[in-house]
């Protein structure tokens, strides 16, 4: 059943990407301009939570638990040397999108200056309302993502190919994950495949989905405040 599971994944992945490929392609985070007036911010929801939602009805059908998917207290069961590396790592990063954070909160020259590499980024949000939006969005991305590409995809590689090593389980997933961003380009899919390298270590470092989904929810709300604000027209 968890290979049928796995192939379902893998059709997911390449009707996904096909439909990106397409001239009427799905919505995406790069084409939510000023999210709060536009009602495809509600096509955007749905595409980050139907997915997840069948992947919980997969995990019941299969007898999988919230637990097996990663919801479950954080330990570390891994060499010390993995664990040491990966938190070192994950927490740098960490510390810069929280840095980014604050000067973006507290810092009118930051946001000037930022507003110069972003100012042409749709995608970033601008008044108010996107920025309650694009908060929403964010911590939904955060959990369905993580849910799917860490969780249940780390499950299933583990249960149908046992023995598989650590390094293999983070090449694959971090492949999937950078492959379901091909509508960014092949920039796109290195970037969020190395995203997708740390989040994963994190996953298997502390065994729990925490990490990887406050990483993942800091990474993309870091952007919230970084342009100065704009009314609402």
């Amino acid at each position: 059943m968890y290979i049928a599971f796995l192939v379902i994944l893998l059709a997911w992945l390449v009707v996904m990407n096909l439909l990106d490929l397409l001239p009427a392609k799905k919505p995406k985070e790069a084409d939510v301009v000023k999210m709060s007036e536009r009602k495809e911010f509600v096509v955007n929801m749905a595409f980050i939570w139907v997915p997840a939602l069948v992947v919980l009805v997969l995990s019941f059908i299969g007898n999988i638990s919230l637990q097996d998917l990663g919801f479950r207290p954080i330990s570390f069961n891994h060499p010390t040397w993995f664990t040491a590396a990966t938190l070192i790592a994950g927490g740098s990063v960490f510390a810069y999108y929280m840095l980014r954070l604050a000067l973006s909160l507290f810092s009118p020259k930051f946001r000037e200056k930022q507003a110069i590499a972003y100012g042409d980024d749709k995608d970033v949000p601008r008044t108010a309302k996107d920025r309650k939006m694009h908060t929403i969005y964010v911590f939904s991305t955060a959990t369905c993502e993580e849910l799917i590409s860490r969780g249940f995809t780390v499950f299933l590689l583990m249960a149908v190919f046992p023995g598989i090593s650590v390094f293999l389980v983070i090449l694959i997933s971090s492949a999937l994950f950078g492959l379901s961003h091909i509508y960014q380009g092949f920039s796109g899919i290195v970037r969020t495949g190395i995203f997708g390298v740390i989040t994963v270590s994190l996953f298997l470092a502390t065994d729990s989905l925490i990490f990887p989904m406050l990483f993942h929810f800091a990474a993309d709300f870091s952007y919230t405040f970084i342009l100065p604000k704009e009314q609402a027209v």
